[in-house]
């Protein structure tokens, strides 16, 4: 198997997965044992006090309130779905009732959450749905559909209507299965339910990928990346999800809708790219039929080192506009290089010979130009042994011109092993005192500088300490996306006030300068205030006009996406 790296073998049982962090309980960080030292980097950085110990409540001791369901309703829904298939104790309730956000988690762990479902139902077919949908309108019963759980926006947060008497949480994951394979046309059909290692080891097994890789891939689901609109780490070489998609079924509170598998066409306008980026709000996503490719023959991943990150996006620029056969352009301003300097040397020993080869390094990078500052690139080619020998000895020779130092292949190899690994670092911050959030946006290129500095600048200026990071995560013709990573000590007075200020403040930048709500995470409730502002009038009447066709009683995910 060519992606080698990916963890196919994740036991999803909700038991096993993390209510109040990320990830399963059968995987960790991969520098666990070291994150005392990166904690102490953080004291001497900020020039405080060691961290103090934050553990969060134990789910047992959470104030969930009770059921707001009938014993009679509880036994429809079970004669709906099954008895083993509707889940009405604690854990359950509250591993459905939030997000993977850090405001989510931080509110989940510490008994802020004001509301959770009541009931979770596991259909395993599409007229066990209907049946659901049916059922919830009748009885003005709020439907939260959910897959992996892992939206950073309050996607998936336990929300109803004032006139709703519940909610319901309707988890999709027993619908993950491959329908069908066409090798012919290249596209496949899953269920929607079906988790991002399943999806890629069922086509790798066949000859194919996929090659959606979103940060949160080992614990999303296909549904949910269509809902999102999700981009994913190679999409300069196989597009984003709204690109991958081909068809679409989806059930509606009125009846269902199908787009028939067709290569691109003129029939007015594109369903697939309405109901992508829907974010639950309008009907369940139960079939996704997607582009596939066969597995590229090999792959090159590799560093580069510019001056700065102002060079570095220059080489972007034109790798795009030349058409430069790029998989990837990973690329992080000077915070971020120099954190990821610092974890590259934690739980390594010092020894004279290290010593003496970081003075040599340090002097060949002196020699082209390249100081204590710098901006590094990850980037790579998925393709054919004749293709990457052509599109390799290219990216060096563009990077020369904008004083880009060739790193070799090890910090590539590096990147892949951990790539989906780094959020698990935020369990352990949670534990110690420290915030970690993330926050990303897109923009023209004429603008990218501008929104990459005032974006920092603002948050700088709400938080008292704080270190902020970026990267350029996904790039296009016109421009491309960056990537905020926030770093802070936690207020343990005012948390959540903590949070929303330098919410606030980041996001009002980022319209200041003209950049996207969202790139890659949607919308959800934490988005919904600033992506309504960049609505007309008669766009809002719009898309509500179309939930009320399709919704009519409003019991899809109330409070996400619109008003």
């Amino acid at each position: 198997m060519l992606y080698d790296e990916l963890n196919s073998n994740i036991d999803y049982s909700r038991s096993n997965l993390r209510w109040d962090g990320w990830g399963a309980y059968s995987e960790d960080f991969l520098l666990k044992d070291h994150v005392v030292e990166i904690l102490d980097h953080l004291v001497e950085l900020w020039n405080l006090p060691k961290f103090p110990k934050t553990p969060g409540k134990k789910w047992e001791d959470l104030s969930v309130r009770k059921i707001r369901l009938t014993e009679k309703e509880l036994l429809e829904l079970e004669k709906i779905c099954g008895k083993e298939f509707v889940k009405t104790d604690n854990y359950e309730r509250i591993f459905h009732s939030a997000g993977k956000s850090y405001y989510d988690v931080l509110r989940i762990r510490n008994d802020f959450l004001k509301e959770y479902v009541d009931v979770v139902c596991y259909p395993q077919n599409e007229t066990q749905i209907i049946q659901i949908l049916k059922f919830c309108n009748s009885k003005k019963i709020a439907v939260i559909p959910f897959g992996g759980g892992s939206s950073v926006v309050g996607g998936v947060e336990a929300l109803k209507n004032k006139d709703q008497k519940a909610i319901l949480s309707l988890d999709l994951t027993k619908l993950n299965q491959l329908l069908e394979l066409d090798m012919q046309s290249r596209t496949a059909t899953f269920q929607a339910g079906i988790y991002g290692p399943k999806l890629e080891k069922i086509l790798n097994d066949k000859g194919y990928t996929l090659g959606h890789f979103p940060q949160s891939f080992e614990y999303s689901t296909l549904g949910g990346w269509v809902a999102a609109r999700s981009s994913g780490q190679q999409s300069s070489k196989y597009g984003r999800i709204d690109k991958i998609l081909n068809s679409l079924k989806v059930i509606t509170c009125t009846g269902e809708i199908y787009t028939w598998k067709l290569p691109p066409s003129a029939m007015g306008p594109d369903l697939n790219q309405i109901l992508a980026g829907s974010e639950g709000i309008l009907g369940i996503i139960t079939q996704v039929t997607v582009k596939i490719h066969p597995l590229p023959q090999a792959r090159s991943y590799f560093g580069f080192l510019f001056p700065s990150f102002e060079r570095g996006i220059e080489f972007i620029r034109e790798a795009n506009l030349k058409g430069l056969k790029l998989s990837m352009m990973r690329l992080s301003d000077e915070d971020e290089t120099e954190l990821f300097q610092i974890l590259s040397k934690i739980g390594k020993q010092e020894t004279w010979k290290s010593k003496i080869k970081d003075k040599i390094i340090q002097k060949v990078l002196e020699w082209n130009g390249i100081g204590n500052t710098k901006a590094f690139m990850i980037t790579g080619v998925d393709a054919s042994y004749l293709e990457i020998d052509e599109v390799v000895p290219k990216a060096k020779y563009l990077a020369e011109k904008y004083n880009g130092f060739y790193a070799g292949t090890k910090p590539g190899k590096n990147w892949l092993r951990s790539r989906f690994n780094m959020p698990f670092l935020r369990n352990y911050f949670l534990e110690n005192g420290v915030g970690v959030d993330t926050l990303e946006t897109s923009i023209t290129y004429d603008r990218i500088l501008k929104l990459h500095e005032h974006v920092k600048e603002k948050i700088k200026s709400s938080l008292k300490y704080c270190d902020v990071m970026c990267h350029v995560s996904h790039s296009y013709h016109e421009g491309a996306s960056l990537y905020f990573t926030i770093i802070f000590p936690l207020d343990l007075q005012n948390p959540i006030e903590q949070w929303q200020v330098m919410k606030r403040s980041a996001t009002e930048a980022i319209l200041e300068v003209g950049g996207s709500v969202s790139h890659h995470h949607g919308i959800g409730i934490d988005h919904k205030e600033w992506y309504l502002k960049t609505l007309s009038d008669s766009s809002k009447e719009g898309l509500l006009a179309l939930k009320k066709t399709w919704d009519p009683k409003s019991i899809l995910n109330p409070g996400k996406l619109l008003p």
